[in-house]
């Protein structure tokens, strides 16, 4: 501002009274601290409860050390490790009443340009390829219903089932879960024959389990060009799981005679 002519006298310095300055500053803080406890006796408030450590995880049984005749324990473990096993290769069929309807093949390897591949081929020949691709997501492409590759976004359930390892890792886990009448039958030689690309036929010494429980099961509609997945209430199985408590074989046949037969090749530890 333009200034006025005027200027304030010169008072000199002046000297604070830090004694008195002191006093009124530890009367402010006692104050404080007297409000602030009035106010949690009168609002109920209570010192926040410290967290407790989480209890210690109980270790997990290894192939070793479970028993295959506690059937549940065994098929827990079955779908443990195959979800831990850190790449698989599975063929399946489907069928109803005993004649083929459908076949594929699904793989997970960590050197794979794709987290997950699953090729299907349907009753009338169409086939179609699902993938899950690292930065792009769940995508498929098929001979009819679809114009070329398509990114799934959103995916359904049947997508997010189908096109990832959700597909191969998901049924044991249910059957591990939700299985009914569970029991082992005994032990038995099992050879699968060989799969796609490139997998050998190998024989395994397995224990066989049966039960029931829901069975999913997964289709494609080439007149939508979408992916299905139906649940078989009460479908009856079949489990073979090798003595390192890798599964071999699934098969299941629900009651209205819709099946599938899913063999787990080349589980890598």
């Amino acid at each position: 501002m333009p200034s006025t002519g005027q200027e304030p006298e010169d008072e000199g310095p002046v000297q604070p009274n830090w004694l008195l300055s002191l006093l009124v500053a530890l009367v402010c803080l006692a104050v404080v601290v007297s409000g602030w406890s009035v106010a949690r006796l009168t609002l109920g408030g209570t010192e926040p409860a410290a967290e407790e450590d989480d209890p210690p995880q109980a270790p997990q049984t290894s192939a070793a050390e479970a028993d295959p005749r506690d059937a549940e324990a065994f098929l827990g473990l079955a779908a443990r490790e195959l979800r831990e096993a850190p790449s698989f290769h599975i063929s399946y069929t489907q069928s109803m009443d005993g004649e083929e309807t459908g076949h594929g093949w699904a793989r997970h390897e960590p050197d794979a340009d794709t987290a997950f591949e699953h090729f299907f081929r349907t009753a009338s020949g169409v086939r179609v390829h699902r993938y899950d691709l690292p930065g792009t997501g769940l995508m498929m492409t098929a001979e009819k219903g679809l114009s070329g590759m398509t990114v799934l976004d959103p995916p359904s359930e049947a997508d997010l089932r189908l096109c990832s390892v959700e597909f191969a890792l998901a049924t044991l886990d249910e059957l591990a879960d939700s299985a009914e009448d569970l029991k082992l039958v005994g032990t038995e030689e099992l050879t699968l024959p060989a799969g796609t690309e490139g997998v050998a036929a190998g024989t395994h010494t397995t224990y066989r389990y049966t039960g029931t429980f829901p069975a999913p099961v997964g289709g494609y509609e080439p007149e939508t060009g979408r992916n299905t997945l139906t649940r078989l209430a009460g479908a009856e199985f079949d489990l073979w799981v090798d003595e390192d408590g890798h599964p071999r074989r699934l098969g299941f046949t629900s009651p209205e005679g819709v099946g599938a037969t899913y063999d787990y090749h080349a589980l890598a530890d």
